[in-house]
Parts: C-alpha cells; sequence; structure tokens
C-alpha cells in the first residue's frame, strides 16, 4: 500500500500550460502576425483574417458594386497573401502588402468582366434587381450611375479612386498600396 500524502504536503509540480508560450494574436501587431502566419501559425492566420477581412471585403464590395463574387473575391486574395507571407520582405508592411494583393485580384476580376462583357457571356453589366433598393429608386440609381462612371475608367483608376475617395485611406496608403 501507498502512504497517503498528508494534506499539508506540497503537491508534487504538475506541466502547466501557462509554460507553453503562444503568440498573443489579438494583440500583436502586423509585424508580429505576418511573421508568425508565414511560419505556419494557424491562430496567427486567423487573427490576420480578423483583423482585415472586413477591409479587404469593403474595397472588394465598393469596388464592384452590389452585384459579384464578393466572398469568392475575398477568399481568393488571403489564399493568394497567405502564399506570398513568407517572401515578404517588410513584415511591418502587411496591411499595404494585402491591400496591393487585393487590387491585384480586382484588376483581374475587372479584365475578367470586361472580357465576358465583349464576348456576351454575361448581361450587359446592368445592376441587377436586388431586395430592399427597390425602395429607394434615387439611391439606386445613384448607385447604377456611379458603377456605370466607375466601368468607363480603366481598372488601376477604379481602384484608386476606391481606395482613395470610398474606403478614405490616406494617400500613403495607397501609394504603398500600389507600389
Amino acid at each position: 500500500m501507498r502512504p497517503r500524502p498528508s494534506l499539508l504536503a506540497p503537491a508534487p509540480p504538475a506541466h502547466r500550460l501557462a509554460e507553453v508560450h503562444r503568440l498573443p494574436t489579438a494583440r500583436a501587431d502586423d509585424a508580429l502576425l505576418a511573421q508568425a502566419a508565414a511560419r505556419g501559425d494557424e491562430q496567427a492566420a486567423e487573427a490576420i483574417w480578423d483583423r482585415f477581412s472586413p477591409l479587404v471585403r469593403s474595397i472588394v464590395h465598393r469596388s464592384l458594386g452590389p452585384a459579384g463574387e464578393v466572398s469568392d473575391l475575398v477568399q481568393e486574395t488571403f489564399l493568394q497573401l497567405f502564399r506570398q507571407l513568407p517572401g515578404l520582405r517588410e513584415p511591418a508592411s502587411l496591411r499595404s502588402f494585402l491591400i496591393g494583393i487585393t487590387l491585384r485580384v480586382l484588376g483581374t476580376e475587372l479584365r475578367r468582366r470586361r472580357v465576358r462583357r465583349w464576348l456576351h457571356l454575361s448581361d450587359s453589366g446592368v445592376l441587377p434587381d436586388l431586395p430592399g433598393l427597390e425602395e429607394d429608386r434615387d439611391a439606386r440609381e445613384a448607385l447604377r450611375r456611379l458603377y456605370a462612371a466607375l466601368d468607363r475608367i480603366g481598372d488601376d483608376d477604379r481602384l484608386l479612386f476606391v481606395l482613395r475617395h470610398i474606403e478614405g485611406l490616406e494617400l500613403t496608403e495607397v501609394a504603398a498600396a500600389q507600389g
């Protein structure tokens, strides 16, 4: 029989979870997140998604208008980001790097749409009727005119306009994102 341990005797040291050092991803700066995600840290990748997906979604939605595969393009943007992260020379520029990738994904989508319209593989580019927009015809007309005007300018100019005037990014951020 084993002797019963005394209630006053100190307990043997147990392995503590606190000894595991994890990246405090919610509070980490962009450089730490980029470096950790480049090494394959899933928590860092999740934190990058949580931090930047609203920005990317907003840029994509505002660049393409209400019709479009916004979710698919946001996912494509992050897939490209995570593939390219190991080659990022300045991890602190994660935000600008991601915006640049977003612009390239959007540029590809805009060119694809232009070719499809030219080949008549899709609608003429007229905005589809979306629920909720019928109630405000003036807003719908203004939105239709905005995207018609954006369709007439070049892809790069369109993306720069959206970043600066719709997203409200500073000129330095727009310039860094555009390279």
